[in-house]
């Protein structure tokens, strides 16, 4: 789904763009004209990466109907990313067009200047071209500490609030420069609409006020070690009326002001309690010291829930469950949310994946969920011992509709998928919870 909205919206760019190439023009269009070539390209460039700087604000601000269309939140961040690797490219292209200048007068000589279009915003066109390319090198920086995975988060959620204020700035950029012709235009309607929704997006970023209709207070209940560098946290909301999760659902988690909010997937099913359970692996710098720096009694505010990773809507009435190292806590949620119904559950292979018995630390809980629940069958594999698990064993025995929910690192996803091709099953039937956020 992403990949559509991604190339639809670049589609619709490249549209509106030829539609202004055959609008009738004073002047008509000189195909021939290498100049007339590069202000085309500048044109198109320009408002292509608009576009998915554009749907990048929208998808800031965490608007929950898009959260199904796109598969759930962790879907809108993939997208997300892709579409601001596509716009800085894009932008990059159109900053570098303008700078060719110089290069082309040296190869073909100097273009004949028309008379520029009277027009009132002329007035800022300088002004506008200097914010312009000040706020290209600022996003190609962002662009290049954001695909960096080393540099230091805490640091890179500050800069990345900045954004907002660049899309501002270019905002001033893209009304002042787009052609006076193009405000009659579908091209100028492209512009117009996109700059007012993404101001309001940005206005609305800078205020705080993403996601805080679905913030709550909460307290840390207990903290627990689970080994293997996991610790499980509890949490109580309060009031417990305002919370409600489907099991597979994640919340963003603010332990510290200065870290910021992390996303932590609920390990258990909603009891109507308002006690949320996380387990946490420490994978960096601030889940590494969470266990020196989370204690009983403390405040956190969670947001949330998110996520549409739920096995309920699937029609496959044979599944195939993935669960690879703490990748295991939605699994653990939705195992205890059919304890009560176990007539209801799915048949299941459940395959909990990790290097050795002591990295297992949901085995044993695991293993009870699954006794009280006839249709689920559970097998552990230990990596160490067996070697790494084949596509062809987590999917031996199984129907070729079966379908596949898997988390865990993204590198075993892709081979689970890779494996899934090559034995000629559907991809449509490989289900993913992402968490790579950046």
């Amino acid at each position: 789904m992403w990949k559509k909205v991604l190339g639809g919206t670049l589609a619709v760019a490249m549209g509106v763009w030829m539609l202004a190439l055959i609008v009738p023009q004073p002047a008509p269009p000189a195909w021939g004209d290498v100049w007339w070539w590069r202000n085309q390209l500048i044109l198109l460039t320009g408002v292509a990466a608009w576009a998915l700087m554009s749907l990048i604000m929208v998808l800031a601000v965490r608007p929950a109907w898009l959260e199904k269309p796109l598969g759930g939140l962790d879907k809108s961040y993939r997208l997300h990313k892709w579409a601001g690797i596509g716009a800085i490219v894009l932008a990059l292209l159109h900053y570098g067009l303008q700078l060719s200048r110089s290069l082309l007068a040296d190869w073909v000589g100097r273009p004949v200047r028309a008379p520029r279009a009277d027009w009132w915003l002329n007035t800022f066109r300088h002004l506008a071209e200097e914010m312009g390319e000040w706020a290209v090198w600022f996003l190609a920086a962002m662009l290049v500490i954001t695909l960096w995975q080393r540099f230091p988060y805490h640091v890179w959620r500050y800069l990345h609030k900045l954004l907002a204020v660049v899309y501002l700035v270019l905002a001033f950029h893209a009304v002042v420069l787009t052609p006076p012709a193009w405000w009659q235009q579908p091209a100028g309607v492209l512009v117009g609409l996109c700059t007012l929704v993404g101001v309001l997006c940005a206005v609305r970023s800078l205020a705080g006020a993403i996601g805080r209709s679905r913030r709550h207070a909460a307290r840390v209940v207990s903290v627990s070690p689970q080994g293997a560098g996991v610790l499980e946290v509890t949490c109580q909301v309060s009031p417990a009326s305002r919370w409600k999760h489907a099991a597979g659902q994640f919340a963003f988690v603010t332990f510290g002001r200065a870290e910021g909010a992390h996303p932590f997937t609920l390990l258990n099913a909603d009891q109507g309690d308002g006690a949320l359970r996380f387990a946490i692996k420490a994978l960096g710098d601030h889940t590494g010291q969470l266990p020196l720096q989370v204690q009983p009694g403390q405040t956190v505010s969670i947001e949330g829930p998110y996520g549409c990773f739920d096995f309920r809507g699937d029609s496959a009435t044979e599944q195939v469950w993935v669960a690879a190292g703490i990748g295991a806590t939605p699994f653990m949620a939705w195992l205890e949310s059919m304890q009560s119904t176990p007539a209801l559950a799915p048949r299941v292979h459940l395959h909990y994946c990790v290097r050795h018995a002591g990295e297992a630390v949901f085995a044993e809980r695991m293993a009870a969920l699954c006794a009280r629940l006839p249709s689920v069958t559970l097998e552990i594999h230990y990596s160490d011992d067996a070697g790494p698990v084949t596509p062809t064993a987590l999917l031996a025995g199984t129907s070729p509709a079966a379908s596949v929910w898997f988390c865990g690192p993204q590198g075993f996803a892709e081979a689970v998928r890779l494996g899934m091709q090559q034995l000629g099953r559907s991809p449509a039937r490989f289900h993913q919870e992402l968490f790579q956020m950046r």
